[in-house]
């Protein structure tokens, strides 16, 4: 016995009832919701990173302000030497010396006053020998 294959009866296209238009429009339905809620909130990420990015922009802009004048401040600081160097001093042995007592405290404000006048003035090579370049030269030539 041979199977005969109708148009209506092919494995292919078979036969769509109201249950299957039904799911095909609910899952239709489904893709529509869930399409529009992934377009709102593609929208509302959008907007709320383009805020981030241009307060970024305002804070990057701000930062290099200050970066700006704190180098050009930091240039300047051979005017304020003798400032820079006791203000160091007497804040650091100050708090030093309230809290350990008053050596530690002097050896604190002259280890940190040596060390700001450094940072002002700049490290010599101060080697054993460095002396010797700063004399002046005596012997005579002839």
């Amino acid at each position: 016995m041979t199977d005969q294959v109708t148009p209506d009866s092919s494995p292919a296209s078979p036969k769509k009832t109201s249950n299957d238009t039904l799911l095909l429009q609910s899952i239709k339905q489904i893709v529509k919701v869930t399409n529009a809620g992934l377009a709102s909130f593609e929208e509302a990420t959008d907007e709320s990173s383009t805020m981030f990015v241009s307060r970024l922009l305002e804070l990057a802009k701000q930062g290099r302000y200050i970066a700006t004048r704190a180098a050009t401040t930091y240039e300047r600081r051979g005017q304020y030497g003798p400032q820079i160097v006791a203000g160091s001093a007497a804040v650091v042995g100050g708090v030093v010396a309230l809290r350990t007592g008053r050596i530690p405290g002097a050896l604190a404000a002259s280890v940190t006053g040596a060390a700001a006048y450094g940072n002002v003035y700049g490290y010599e090579d101060y080697s054993a020998t460095s002396w010797r370049n700063s004399l002046p030269n005596i012997t005579k030539k002839e």
